[in-house]
């Protein structure tokens, strides 16, 4: 999928529909006919936020009124600043009056107050508003890296944070960000890599590699319960600017490592930074999404070392990110452990279910399903080992037959948190191996659960993916959710929509997102989330190719 432009259409597009008092649109008065037919369609703006803090969500309805006697399809585009923020078509009946799904638009922010111009417009008529946006405060120096001045060379990536605003609570930070005043992307609390960095570093982050010599502005919008705020930085690109890091040798060297599970591996890796601003080493598994640990390094040279306990998961990979406190970075995947060579009995492991996401302190169950590829019979114990800092908290023995299959399931007693946690699960019999990710609701979130219960995939390229979740609500009082369709190995929000629920019931929602055109068939994640409740699945476009 073409990166560019679904972040561009996930800053613009996201919808959710709140009511944030009634305004009379702005119509230039003139109609005219969007089907062909000469047909009259009115447009109106309601429901618009006005004032908007700056980084947050900017958010409207369009109203459409058929005044003719015939079937009518008229096309909806949202604008804000002229900024396209997609597009809509919907079919009105005669005399009908339709709204479409509210939309939103992420607004950035700045120091003082300005407005902006949001607009829907048909082919004949249009409306338009024009909102305040609210000036916000600078997040504290303290939370963000690197400090000013930035200066690098073209080609050189440069590695931004946003630190959480109180990370002793349990709110939601969402942060978005801006180059020159364009949306390139969002930082979300959720089950990927930017949601373990921010559970384990209390960060959000961005990497971002200018090519071209110049200055750019870059800044983050820092969306909290409690208020926004905003972090600035100035990067100078040049010649002499600052170059990246490097990671000049390892031990072992790099490619395959023994994935011993019951023994220990020590990693060691000799960086460098010929700007002497080496600030630490952020050790990374890339199949599982966790973090194994982080190295403080300084100067020009220095060493980074890890032991890691209990070994890796098959075909694991060990990825070390080499940050620098004058905001320089570098990545690279050293080793991949395979266990091929240890002895293989022909069987094999994997997960076929879970009963997550279970509230904190509750029951975990993990079903797996070993399969012998061999002859002869086989009796293995077998492990269920959790956490980023693995754990072994349940074992049982299981024989299975020449040929056949037997499925076991495992357990352990989840720790009661605040905070709603995702965290891998693996399920280890020798070198039969299986891992997923699982989510823990934290006390502070124990009042909801997500399911996608369907969705329209395979779609063609271009075309609208729709996923359908449910929301169930555990306690005994009305709660009300922003619900988010969170797209891509790189998530991204595409859509956003506020759903209430009565004390014990549940809720169904359909999020949607206009793909992108691309050659070649693509298989990405989709997540629906909603105040740390978070389900996962896998779709597919179909390339024009």
């Amino acid at each position: 999928m073409n990166r560019r432009r679904l972040l561009r259409w996930a800053a613009a597009s996201s919808t959710v529909p709140v009511a944030a008092g009634t305004v009379q649109s702005q119509s230039d008065g003139s109609t005219a006919g969007t089907d062909g037919g000469g047909s009259d369609v009115t447009v109106r703006l309601v429901d618009v936020t006005d004032p908007v803090e700056g980084g947050g969500l900017l958010r409207w309805t369009a109203e459409l009124e058929n005044r003719t006697d015939r079937t009518v399809r008229p096309t909806v585009e949202y604008l804000v600043d002229d900024e396209s923020a997609g597009t809509v078509t919907l079919t009105l009946e005669p005399g009908e009056t339709e709204r479409p799904f509210p939309r939103s638009y992420r607004i950035e922010p700045a120091a003082r107050d300005r407005a902006v111009t949001v607009r829907v417009r048909t082919e004949g008529d249009s409306a338009a508003r024009t909102v305040t946006v609210l000036g916000v405060d600078e997040l504290d120096d303290g939370l963000t890296r690197p400090g000013e001045p930035v200066a690098v060379q073209p080609g050189t990536t440069v590695f931004f944070e946003a630190g959480a605003v109180d990370p002793e609570t349990d709110g939601s930070q969402f942060t978005g960000w801006w180059v020159d005043g364009e949306s390139v992307g969002d930082s979300m609390v959720g089950p990927a890599w930017q949601s373990v960095y921010y559970a384990e570093q209390n960060a959000h982050y961005w990497q971002y590699t200018p090519e071209s010599e110049g200055t750019h502005e870059v800044t983050a919008g820092i969306d909290t319960e409690d208020g926004n705020y905003r972090a600035d930085w100035t990067v100078s690109v040049t010649p002499d600017g600052h170059a990246s890091p490097t990671i000049e040798a390892a031990r072992p060297e790099r490619g395959t490592l023994p994935a011993d599970r019951g023994g220990t591996i020590d990693l060691e890796i000799d960086v460098a930074d010929p700007d002497g601003a080496l600030e630490r080493v952020v050790w990374w598994v890339g199949q599982s999404d966790l973090i194994l640990g982080t190295s403080e390094v300084s100067g020009t040279a220095d060493t980074a070392s890890l032991t890691v306990d209990g070994g890796l998961c098959h075909t694991c990979s060990v990825i070390a990110w080499v940050i620098c406190d004058d905001g320089t970075f570098a990545s690279e995947s050293l080793w991949q452990a395979d266990d091929t060579g240890s002895g293989d009995t022909g069987l094999s492991a994997s997960i076929i279910e879970t009963n997550d996401p279970v509230d904190a302190g509750d029951i975990l169950e993990v079903t797996a399903e070993l399969e012998n590829g061999g002859t002869e019979p086989v009796t293995r114990d077998v492990d269920l080992v959790v956490g980023h800092d693995p754990q072994r908290v349940d074992t049982r023995s299981v024989s299975v037959a020449g040929g056949g299959t037997e499925t076991i399931t495992l357990e352990f007693e989840t720790a009661v948190v605040d905070r709603t946690q995702a965290f891998p699960v693996r399920v280890e019999a020798d070198d039969a191996v299986a891992e997923r990710t699982v989510e823990v609701i934290g006390t502070a979130d124990a009042g909801g659960r997500v399911t996608i219960t369907g969705t329209n995939d395979p779609v063609d390229a271009g075309d609208v993916l729709e996923v359908t979740a449910t929301l169930e609500n555990a306690t005994d009082r009305a709660v009300s959710r922003d619900v988010e369709l969170i797209v891509g190995h790189d998530p991204t929000v595409v859509d956003t929509r506020r759903l209430s629920i009565d004390g014990g019931g549940s809720e169904s929602i359909t999020l949607e997102f206009e793909t992108a055109v691309v050659a070649n068939d693509q298989s990405f994640p989709v997540r629906v989330a909603a105040d740390g409740c978070v389900a996962q699945r896998t779709v597919t476009v179909r390339g024009t190719n």
